[in-house]
Order: C-alpha cells, then structure tokens, then sequence
C-alpha cells in the first residue's frame, strides 16, 4: 500500500507523493500553501480572490481550476475539490498541523518523553522564502506560537534535568529571534543548570552586546540575575573548599 501524500510548509515547500517530490508549478504551490494554513475547507470564490486579489474573478476562477488540475496531475489525493469548496483531503499528512498540535500540547500539558524530534517539528518558520501577502499574519501566529512552545519545553527539560534537551531547544528559540530576551533567558538558565556558567556568562555578553547594537538597550535584571547567582554560587563553593586544601 503506498503511503499517503505528505505536505511540507515549514521551512519551504514540498509535496512528497509515494515518498517521491512532485514537481508543482507555484500556482499549484500556493493553493496547496493557502489550504494548509487555512487548515479546513476553503470556498472557491475566498481562495481564488485571496491568492488572485488583482484579477477579475472569472480569470481568478479559472487560475484556481488549472492550479487544481495540476495538482491532481501530480498524483496521489491531495484535494478535495466540489463546486463550492476546496479542501485537503483528510489522509493528508502536513507537517503544520503535527507542529501546531505538539506546540499546543506542550503548551498545555509540557513535555512528554520526546527530545530532538519535538524540537526539529518547531524549528522551521512557514513558508519563510514565501512573499504573500496573506500569508504575514499566520506566518507570524504561528512563529510566536512555536517560540513559546519552545521555550516551554526548555524550561520543563530543565526541571527534568535533561539540560542537552533543554539547551537545543532554548538555542533554536533564539536562533528564530535573537533579541527575544525569554528565549535568551531559557537558554542561560539551561547553560546553568548543567553546571557550565562560563557559557552562561558568554552568551549573555553576546546578548547584551547585540541590544546594544541593534536597539541601544540592555538585558532585563532577571537575565542579569541568573548569571550573577551562578557566579556567586561559584565563589562561594569554591570558597568553602579552599580551607580545606590547606588543612590537607
């Protein structure tokens, strides 16, 4: 039995037929693009007015019935076309919805036994080459909605002391946005809790470096802090120790 369609969005486009790439032309592309994000069925007059806004609706129409017939080209149920509606078909398999639901489900009830798999399905922007303008809102929902997914999971590996766990995460959170300074709190907090506060002092001379840099601005006190406890924590157990050396 061949394995049914799957659907890329996040990080470019792809669309896997039997496991092989279908060669689509980019109106095909953005049609398939527009239902995912839309995630149901879509009327045909909102999807051909939405992604052919400066044409008169009968061009736009008939845009939308080419671009159908080359999808069904490529092979594989893929789309569900009736003469009000379009829509994926339900054994579609689209990696924005996995993603979207183990953000939602982090979210909601934090980390399961995952590691490395759960971060790969948040570490991809939709449609990020993409330059549409329809697409900007959702790109954006779901970039926030990933990064505090992340950011949750980093924090609940921490607590799990699964630091190399909570580390990948946090890095991909900042890797995303860079001056988010969550992000960058979650990833000093992982730095310290696995006992390397050199890096945690590093990163957050990057950090502050590149407020500076790009928005004349410093890191909030609790990042400040975060690192200053660690190093005073240092200080003390080594501190603690030095007596003892000498008695030896």
């Amino acid at each position: 039995m061949a394995p049914a369609p799957r659907l890329r969005v996040l990080g470019a486009f792809q669309l896997l037929v039997a496991d092989r790439p279908a060669d689509l032309p980019w109106q095909a592309q953005r049609v398939l693009g527009l239902l995912a994000v839309c995630g149901s069925a879509q009327a045909r007059s909102a999807v051909a007015g939405t992604l052919w806004a400066d044409l008169p609706q009968a061009r736009a129409q008939a845009n939308l019935r080419n671009a159908l017939w080359q999808i069904r080209a490529a092979g594989g149920v893929v789309v569900h076309a009736t003469r009000p509606a379009v829509a994926l078909d339900m054994d579609l398999v689209v990696d924005l919805v996995d993603a979207r639901r183990c953000a939602h489900a982090l979210l909601r009830d934090g980390a399961d036994e995952s590691g490395r798999d759960t971060i790969d399905a948040l570490d991809r922007d939709l449609l990020p080459s993409w330059d549409e303008e329809w697409l900007v809102i959702d790109r954006e929902r779901q970039r926030q909605l990933r990064l505090h997914a992340l950011e949750a999971l980093s924090s609940d590996f921490c607590r799990r002391q699964r630091f190399p766990e909570a580390i990948a995460a946090a890095l991909a959170a900042v890797r995303a946005e860079p001056l988010r300074e969550t992000a960058q709190q979650a990833l000093i907090t992982a730095y310290v809790g696995e006992g390397n506060v050199s890096e945690a002092v590093r990163q957050l001379a990057a950090y502050r470096t590149l407020l500076r840099d790009e928005l004349r601005i410093a890191p909030g006190p609790q990042v400040e802090a975060i690192v200053v406890a660690a190093l005073r924590a240092r200080a003390g157990s080594t501190g603690a120790r030095r007596p003892a050396a000498r008695s030896a």
